[in-house]
């Protein structure tokens, strides 16, 4: 007797600890059960970078400042809500490249096609660096022509993650 219910009382304290905890969740991929803080790219409302047949693509500069006290990788990130409108056009795949006092400066960091999806929020890591006060970005699109837009900031967009 005694050991069934040591054995029942193990088991649902198993339960309550893997049950999800409740939140207040917003809607984006960063919500509170996020354990980084977020610092997102300063002076930038909309996303877009374009590039037609045998031009140059634009390009577009993304600048954060984490705190001086961040610990740990930043982490440059994707994250949309469901269904939030981005506007791709052909090849929409774009290049990041460091922008500037990195270990690096202008290498190619990472490739992204940003999207959203219907059935709930979506996070992409697109790279993870060493935290500095300010971390710099160059955006590009990675094909022959395309182009992709969509508005930054309220909890969706490119944001760099730190103190996970």
């Amino acid at each position: 007797m005694h050991f069934t219910t040591l054995l029942l009382t193990a088991f649902a304290s198993t339960l309550a600890y893997a049950a999800p905890a409740a939140s207040n969740d917003d809607g984006s991929a960063l919500d509170k059960r996020w354990p980084c803080k977020t610092a997102w790219p300063l002076g930038v409302s909309q996303i877009d970078i374009s590039k037609k047949s045998g031009q140059a693509s634009t390009q577009q500069w993304l600048t954060f400042a984490p705190p001086a006290s961040a610990v740990g990788a930043c982490s440059l990130v994707a994250t949309f809500p469901a269904n939030y409108p981005i506007n791709n056009q052909g090849n929409a795949q774009v290049n990041v490249y460091d922008g500037g006092a990195g270990p690096a400066p202008g290498a190619l960091v990472g490739t992204i096609t940003f999207a959203s999806e219907t059935w709930g929020p979506k996070l992409n890591t697109i790279n993870s660096f060493a935290c500095r006060p300010q971390v710099d970005f160059r955006l590009e699109m990675a094909g022959a022509e395309g182009s992709t837009s969509f508005a930054e900031g309220n909890g969706a967009g490119i944001a760099l993650t730190y103190d996970c």
